[in-house]
């Protein structure tokens, strides 16, 4: 027999990725140092991918690249389709691969940053043929993976907050 998980809608997530992308985008709170700046977006589709699936995954991300397409002057559609194929993609390796832990979170958050932060870089910089693209991936992209990754931690809690997963545990003991 199928079990068929019912979730609520995620607004609460929606409100606060509403909240992250106007932050992002018009530097009300400016966190970024140096030339480092992270794509807090990212850590959010990949917590909500993990505990509410590939499907809600997929879509989260595909609305959120869409947002941020929008505002965006540079590739056309890259945001689309990266957050996109990233919600799906965390999701399915979150239900079949890793565990709902923070390890297994901070790990695909790390896969899911390097990968983004790789792809802009490939098609800014490498694939133009700009001056000093190496020094661009070195200094400013590895760094940002890395930082943007590292914003997993709070996003992981609430979304585990929000779906009630340490209240199904406990029930079970």
């Amino acid at each position: 027999m199928f079990i068929e998980k019912k979730h609520r809608f995620p607004l609460l997530e929606c409100i606060i990725a509403f909240l992250v992308f106007i932050f992002h985008y018009t530097s009300l709170i400016d966190i970024s140092f140096s030339n480092i700046s992270p794509f807090i977006l990212l850590p959010l589709i990949v917590g909500i991918s993990m505990y509410r699936g590939e499907l809600c995954g997929l879509i989260f991300g595909a609305v959120c690249g869409f947002a941020c397409d929008a505002v965006s002057t540079s590739t056309v559609c890259f945001n689309t389709l990266t957050l996109m194929f990233t919600g799906f993609l965390v999701g399915l390796l979150a239900k079949n691969i890793f565990n709902k832990n923070l390890p297994g979170a901070a790990a695909l958050s790390l896969l899911s940053s390097a990968a983004y932060h790789f792809l802009k870089w490939f098609l800014t910089y490498f694939l133009p043929d700009v001056d000093g693209k190496v020094y661009v991936f070195l200094w400013q992209i590895i760094p940002s993976a890395i930082y943007t990754a590292a914003f997993i931690i709070p996003f992981f809690y609430l979304e585990k907050l929000l779906t009630g997963e340490r209240k199904k545990k406990s029930k079970l003991k």
